[in-house]
């Protein structure tokens, strides 16, 4: 399963922090790494985006659930004002 294929419930195993994802809770199986996940569209018309996470040693802990998550930080470099990808 890849982090875009989350379940809901006890399933999910880790938080996106930072970035287009941020809160969003996944499922992953891989201990080291960047993985892609899927932005949640807000649109029904919205083309598909992706945004990369890391998977990090830090552990999040949220209220109401016994183990704590793992920390995927965004990996996405921010874009400069006036750059080329403007």
């Amino acid at each position: 399963m890849n982090a875009g294929e989350a379940r809901a419930g006890h399933d999910c195993n880790a938080i996106c922090l930072g970035g287009p994802c941020h809160g969003l809770l996944t499922h992953i199986d891989q201990d080291i790494g960047i993985l892609t996940v899927p932005v949640p569209c807000r649109a029904p018309d919205q083309p598909q985006a992706h945004a990369r996470y890391r998977i990090t040693r830090e552990r999040v802990r949220y209220c109401g659930q016994a183990e704590p998550y793992v920390a995927l930080h965004w990996a996405d470099p921010p874009r400069s004002c006036g750059g080329p990808d403007s």
